[in-house]
């Protein structure tokens, strides 16, 4: 068995922050969900960003000198944005939302697991770092009495004369860190089953996902890159916000606090492997085609040639399949043919003559996208699909360097004749479309679409919120 980590090894990584000059790059939402990424705001001179925590004595005075600094900079007129961040890994957005009340509109970031205050070196409660957000460069670190100069020489175009001054304040404190000092985190028996459970089905050879989590000598390669999608909260994928009160997302592939820090303090230390074994290589990845079982009816669309480069529109694919007789559609899902490039895939069945993309009757499908778990509508429930519909696919491919051809598959499910539904699933049957245009400079551009009315009452089930990188939130 390999030798664990000594103790020094796990320290070096937080302690080395503590007189860095550049930080990384990370994201967070703040105590009202909105979200937060520092290189996003990189047409801002300086990021502010004030070391939170409510408990500490003398905190209140730290934030009221911080409030007045920011009062002098009102409007964003020198491009300096002002933010709190929790650095005591409070998990409660209701209790840091009532702390946030008294901070004069200034917003308070939420890290619940502490590693982005690891990553910025914060090591006291009232401490401030400034950040270009640019270039990521630390321009000032120290306390808020010396803030005003600091920032007055940075909206001038100066250098900072003191970069760095002597803070007071409680120590900043990780349980989570002090543990994994005491008990370095072992690849074996806690990061392994954890990349298996939560990101081994996306990140397979010819799959989605960037790379193979197929050994350890794999993952301690990315293992940078795997920190940064981490800390930008890119990976896991969804961004849903966890503090939605009530909320049930089916899929929900948030990692929590503890997950978090277990692979970053494990990436932190050197991504080591602590035994002769790798159970990632051992993995069995074998999955059955058909996770539902062998469909009623599989079609499979015409071969299709994608190019090794280029950007390809979405293509809609007659399967050719024609609905001989009304149909009750009980559940369908897809086998993508080049996984590697599917981006997704939607299906759609219209009337005769009709073309999928017109709008003019017919109905949506199940659609696929990658990491998706397929599952049957719901219990009791169909989707009608009337006789003499046609089938279409719509495909999204995205070219990875090497010419290929693609023939997906679609699996469908169909209930027993006579099948009576206690709820009938219309899909896409509210649909928020419409061009807009986005003014020049604009940061925050509120888009509302409202959907038709219902023909009658109905239940949401599935809700599809679908944007690229000009999103912020929905």
């Amino acid at each position: 068995m390999k030798n664990l980590l000594p103790l020094l090894a796990l320290l070096l990584p937080f302690q080395a922050l503590q007189a860095q000059d550049r930080v990384g790059d990370f994201a967070l939402l703040d105590t009202d969900g909105v979200y937060f990424q520092l290189s996003r705001h990189s047409n801002r001179q300086a990021v502010v960003l004030l070391a939170e925590g409510a408990s500490c004595n003398s905190f209140s005075g730290a934030v009221a000198e911080f409030e007045n600094v920011a009062g002098n900079y009102a409007g964003g007129a020198d491009g300096i944005e002002f933010l709190l961040i929790n650095t005591t890994g409070v998990q409660s957005r209701t209790a840091l939302r009532s702390q946030s009340a008294g901070y004069d509109n200034l917003p308070l970031l939420m890290d619940e697991a502490q590693l982005v205050s690891e990553m910025l070196g914060l090591s006291a409660v009232g401490e401030v770092l400034v950040v270009d957000p640019q270039s990521l460069a630390v321009l000032y670190r120290g306390s808020v009495s010396n803030l005003d100069r600091a920032l007055g020489e940075i909206a001038s175009g100066s250098a900072v004369s003191e970069a760095s001054t002597p803070i007071t304040g409680c120590n900043v404190t990780s349980a989570a860190r002090d543990h994994h000092v005491d008990n370095p985190v072992s690849y074996s028996q806690d990061v392994a089953p954890l990349l298996a459970e939560n990101c081994a089905r996306c990140h397979t050879e010819g799959g989605i996902g960037l790379f193979p989590l197929d050994s350890h000598q794999t993952i301690q390669a990315w293992a940078p890159l795997i920190r940064n999608a981490l800390l930008t909260r890119r990976m896991p994928p969804g961004q849903t916000d966890p503090h939605i009160p009530g909320s049930a997302l089916i899929d929900d592939r948030h990692l929590s606090s503890d997950q978090l820090q277990t692979l970053v303090h494990w990436i932190d230390a050197g991504a080591v492997n602590d035994s002769d074994a790798d159970p990632l290589a051992a993995l069995e990845r074998s999955e059955p085609k058909w996770p539902l079982g062998e469909p009623d009816v599989i079609v499979q669309i015409p071969p299709q040639e994608i190019p090794a480069t280029g950007h390809l529109g979405l293509i809609w694919v007659d399967t050719g399949f024609v609905f001989e007789e009304d149909t009750w559609l009980k559940g369908a899902t897809t086998v993508p043919g080049a996984r590697a490039i599917v981006h997704h895939t939607a299906a759609r069945v219209v009337p005769e003559g009709v073309q999928p993309d017109m709008g003019d009757g017919g109905s949506a499908m199940p659609n696929w996208g990658p990491g998706t778990n397929e599952r049957f509508l719901g219990e009791g429930t169909g989707l009608f699909i009337p006789a003499g519909h046609r089938l279409f696919l719509n495909m999204h491919y995205t070219p990875n360097g090497t010419a290929t051809v693609d023939t997906t598959e679609y699996g469908m499910y169909f209930h027993q004749d006579g099948f009576e539904p206690t709820h009938e699933i219309i899909l896409g049957g509210v649909v928020l479309r419409g061009g807009f245009e986005v003014a020049p400079h604009e940061e925050n551009y509120d888009i509302i679409r409202t959907s038709p009315p219902t023909a009658q009452d109905a239940y949401v089930v599935t809700y599809l919120p679908h944007m690229h990188y000009r999103g912020k939130r929905v």
